[in-house]
């Protein structure tokens, strides 16, 4: 069964649809898999072959096309009738022989009547060879990049995926703090990993997990960013960096904390004191009609007197799957933003000096910033 009713996707479909004539695109090639699941309620993984969703601007429902043994995949999860559920041979797989672009591009020949073709170039895991292919296939037909197309339409969440937000939200709460709580001389790291973990899966009473992710880093090397765990026992003052995420029919809702081992030093309550502060002023600044770039300004005019160093953004725009690609919380992101916007707040400084890493999943409502999850921002110390 798809997430959504049939008539969001259609909604959506229609959204899309007016994007494609502003670019001058009429028929737009999907993907994306986050954005297939998006369109049409797709919940399989398979973006490792070629796959597709195919919409010529005005229809009412897009066409999905997969290798073989994925249409079972598509089947329980999408909204469409199976018979807009499309596949190549088994054949095409493995081979140099055949490739998998080629029946996809002859569908969309088919589909765009000599149309406008717009592909999203900026796809994870449409490689160089495969874009080659794609557009052989196509008989080298001039095709438009329509990367931006479908984050124009994902960046705004509708009241029913804000809910399948708030419900990742109840299980990443208790993730994080289930993981906190597990560190302790003696335990293994990859333990810790495993009891967030258990958590990010089983969910609520309510509300089953998904796919889970549990990124942790641990003194010495709690600078990077995005280490997963050892089999290490920890030892007193250690520092762990740790960022999870719960996922709800692919909709996504992260929460980060540092948590400290023992005695923290001075410089630790320093750290967080500033990057508390600098959260703090960044979800001040956020309303409607305020810039991305806002929202940067402010968390830099009350973190950087600190003296701390930190180079990276402040966050993105979240939706399935994770970042959906559409604006980033940084100095030249000049996107405006509206109510119904949902970003990640994350406040990471990843540097040789220090690191410490705070965050939360933040919605953008009428009257400022909302966030979804609910663990203190206290410094985490055990």
């Amino acid at each position: 069964m798809a997430a959504f009713a049939p008539g969001e996707y259609r909604d959506r479909v229609k959204k899309v649809s007016i994007k494609m004539q502003e670019k001058g695109i009429d028929t737009l090639v999907v993907l994306n898999e986050a954005h297939m699941c998006y369109l049409t309620g797709y919940e399989g993984f398979s973006d490792y072959v070629p796959q597709a969703a195919i919409l010529r601007a005005g229809d009412i429902d897009p066409i999905l096309i997969f290798r073989e043994i994925d249409i079972h995949c598509a089947y329980p999860t999408v909204y469409l009738d199976q018979s807009r559920i499309e596949w190549y041979p088994e054949s095409y797989i493995g081979t140099a022989a055949r490739s998998p672009w080629e029946v996809i591009g002859n569908r969309i020949l088919a589909v765009a009547q000599g149309g406008r073709i717009g592909i999203e170039l900026g796809a994870k895991g449409f490689s160089h060879r495969d874009y080659e292919c794609l557009t052989h296939a196509l008989g080298g037909r001039k095709v438009e990049d329509a990367t931006p197309v479908m984050p124009n339409v994902t960046i705004k969440k509708s009241a029913a995926e804000i809910k399948y937000i708030q419900d990742a939200a109840r299980i990443v709460d208790r993730a994080l703090t289930a993981g906190a709580d597990k560190i302790a001389v003696g335990v293994r790291e990859c333990d810790v990993a495993a009891t967030a973990m258990e958590c990010l899966i089983r969910g609520t009473s309510g509300v089953g997990g998904g796919p889970a992710e549990v990124i942790m880093s641990v003194t010495p090397w709690s600078q990077a960013p995005h280490l997963r765990w050892t089999d290490r026992p920890y030892e007193r003052q250690r520092q762990t960096n740790l960022e999870i995420a719960a996922f709800v029919h692919r909709y996504y809702c992260p929460l980060s904390r540092t948590v400290y081992l023992g005695t923290p030093p001075e410089r630790y309550k320093y750290v967080h004191e500033a990057v508390l502060a600098g959260f703090t002023a960044s979800l001040a600044a956020v309303k409607p009609g305020a810039l991305a770039s806002d929202v940067y300004r402010a968390f830099i005019k009350a973190f950087k007197p600190s003296g701390i160093r930190k180079e990276s953004r402040i966050g993105y725009s979240l939706g399935i799957d994770a970042s959906d690609g559409a604006f980033s919380l940084q100095d030249d992101d000049n996107t405006v933003l509206e109510a119904d916007f949902v970003f990640h707040l994350l406040i990471g400084v990843w540097e040789r000096e220090d690191s410490y890493i705070f965050s939360e999943a933040v919605r953008v409502t009428p009257s400022g910033a909302a966030t979804f999850t609910e663990v203190p921002r206290d410094m985490m110390v055990r």
